[in-house]
């Protein structure tokens, strides 16, 4: 794959994200596709952060840890990223005063890394223009060494600054400015992107979370309620902005618990609803998530991780509380954990997840994480035609509520164990919902008949939930082909990668970067990916096929334990013995990753490094 990277530095509050937002949408726009990845401590201000942008003419689902571009708004960034350039790049750093230490000079000059002093100080005070116009002349020398056009990022500034004439017009004067800097002291000095292709030209440029709350509309939900925490206060905050547009009742709840409970009874009364939380948030939900499992009442929790215990790495990515997801709230009863991978299933995966919580009557745990919610994707529109909206058993027509009888809801002799359910107000029959064990009316009742018949009533949901839903998803690439999903195929691979959540990203540009032809006449190695997007119920009989016919199976996850893998042992006892685990709170980048991979594909024993447990 042909790729460059510019990396942003600088301190939070410094305009660090707004660089690489314009230099996103300009290059999307100029045809190229895009990943954003953000960086930044939990801090409001201060602190040291960063946004890169990898950029290609082909698909690119990843970070690379090597950049072309260097950009440091402060001193911190030479002292912590310089090592992150690559032969040949370029450094632009606004130091006047910076002086390289001889060692780093040396280091400097083997690596043939060129390093422009931007006097931005100076150029503002000319224009006599505030420090913030200083992100807009930042912006102008990236794109100059792009061999962008200054027209192009005329009309971008264009458009954002469009209601903001004087605004405008020094953002204009800085481009011209950026672009003569860079004509007179960096005249020769161009890093080269690939061919652009105009495929990329009409996607969309947007975050997972603006994905997910596009996917969540478009399921029907029409109230929220939330507590901010990271990282899902995006959602939070891009389900707010759209409140005027979609007219969605949009509540920020004193605490989580609250939340849990309101997002709860609007699913009670009929109204799709949704709540999302991180880590500790969801210990607080844990007790509403059981109430609904014994009330049989529809709910979506979307669980966005990040690395603990306790407040742990709140502002990093993990994929650290799949077990939690799978077994958190007291007593047994059936739930739906999926996991989102991307911007596409991001906005995919929400109107199956009310199906599922409908059709079952049951919770449903959507994991995303860190890395997916802030995660920047180049993404073709959505398709909206083949979503389906499943209400289950749910009874709203008058003739058929006057036939109910109040054992109906949660009668034990229901079939699937799926009963009736009609709404509050409705005129029919008047059942109980509450927390205490109960007959079929709802009426509490404690005999050991009336508690077995519950809890099998309730489990059988659970069983033909495993049928229903998929089975994992297959990518496989070999010889001369871009990865693909070859259905249920079930190939003899070098090596079986298995993973879920984010991992999928960097996986698949891994597996494309070993399936190119070589100049040698050693084939490219056969490599498959079992991607899991639902949890639990667990599926493992596509698994155990592959994984007999495979050389090697590696199991790829953000955690210490290797959860999913955890899980895989516990339902069938494979036991995947290869790992590749990372758990510093960063998501895997391409090239470690793919390093990763190298080795396990000609290893025949373990390894450990940095973040490979095992």
């Amino acid at each position: 794959m042909s790729r460059i990277a510019i990396k942003i530095t600088g301190a939070q509050g410094q305009g660090v994200n707004s660089v690489g937002e314009i230099c996103a949408k300009g290059l999307k726009r100029a045809g190229y596709c895009i990943f954003g990845y953000r960086e930044y401590m939990s801090v409001i201000k201060g602190g040291h952060s960063s946004y890169q942008l990898d950029v290609s003419n082909e698909e690119v689902r990843s970070t690379h840890e090597l950049v072309d571009i260097l950009v440091c708004f402060n001193h911190h960034g030479l002292e912590l990223n310089v090592e992150e350039v690559r032969d040949g790049g370029v450094i632009i750093h606004q130091s006047p005063d910076w002086k390289w230490s001889t060692k780093q000079s040396a280091e400097l000059k083997k690596k043939k890394i060129i390093t422009i002093v931007l006097p931005t100080e100076e150029i503002l005070r000319k224009l006599r223009a505030k420090p913030i116009l200083g992100n807009m002349l930042i912006t102008s020398v990236v794109w100059a060494l792009l061999g962008q056009s200054a027209d192009a990022l005329r009309k971008l500034a264009s458009e954002q600054f469009a209601s903001k004439k004087d605004l405008l017009e020094l953002n204009m004067q800085c481009i011209d400015e950026g672009f003569a800097f860079t004509k007179k002291q960096a005249a020769d000095v161009r890093v080269e992107l690939p061919e652009h292709d105009d495929i990329w030209k009409d996607r969309m440029l947007l975050t997972g979370s603006e994905a997910m709350g596009l996917g969540a509309i478009h399921a029907g939900v029409r109230f929220y309620a939330g507590y901010p925490m990271t990282p899902s206060s995006p959602l939070l905050k891009f389900i707010a902005d759209m409140q005027n547009k979609t007219g969605m009742v949009v509540k920020q709840a004193e605490d989580e618990i609250t939340a849990a409970q309101m997002a709860s009874g609007a699913m009670f009364m009929g109204t799709r609803a949704l709540t999302a939380t991180s880590g500790g948030g969801f210990d607080l939900m844990s007790e509403t998530i059981s109430l609904n499992a014994i009330i049989e009442n529809p709910v979506v929790f979307v669980l966005a991780q990040r690395p603990g215990p306790a407040t742990g790495l709140p502002t990093w990515t993990a994929q650290g509380d799949l077990l939690m997801a799978v077994s958190t709230a007291h007593g047994e009863f059936p739930r739906c954990v999926l996991s989102v991978s991307d911007a596409a299933d991001c906005f995919e995966l929400m109107p199956m997840a009310f199906n599922i919580a409908e059709n079952f009557q049951i919770p449903v745990i959507v994991l995303t994480d860190k890395q997916i919610a802030e995660a920047l994707y180049t993404q073709e529109k959505f398709d909206q035609s083949q979503t389906t909206f499943e209400r289950g058993f749910l009874i709203t027509e008058k003739k058929e509520l006057a036939k109910l009888k109040a054992t109906d809801r949660y009668d034990p002799e229901a079939e699937y164990g799926i009963s009736k359910r009609w709404l509050p107000g409705a005129k029919a029959a008047t059942y109980v919902a509450q927390g205490d064990e109960h007959n079929a009316d709802g009426s509490v009742d404690e005999t050991p008949e009336n508690a077995k018949a519950q809890m099998e009533k309730r489990m059988k949901k659970g069983a033909v939930l495993a049928e229903a839903t998929p089975e994992a998803m297959l990518y496989e690439s070999d010889i001369g082909h871009r990865t693909s999903d070859k259905g249920n195929s079930e190939p003899k691979l070098d090596l079986l990668i298995v993973g879920w959540g984010s991992t999928k990203g960097p996986i698949l540009d891994v597996m494309e970067s070993l399936s190119r032809s070589p100049k040698s006449s050693v084939r490219s190695p056969r490599i498959g990916y079992l991607h899991y997007t639902y949890l639990w119920p667990l599926k493992t009989e596509k698994l155990q096929k592959l994984a007999k016919k495979a050389k090697h199976v590696v199991l790829i996850e953000g955690n210490y334990q290797g959860q999913l893998g955890q899980l895989i042992r516990q339902d069938c006892g494979l036991n995947l013995e290869r790992k590749i685990l990372k758990y510093d709170g960063r998501p895997f980048f391409y090239d470690e990753l793919l390093e990763a991979v190298s080795f396990q594909l000609s290893a025949s024993g373990k390894r450990f490094s940095s973040f490979t447990k095992s």
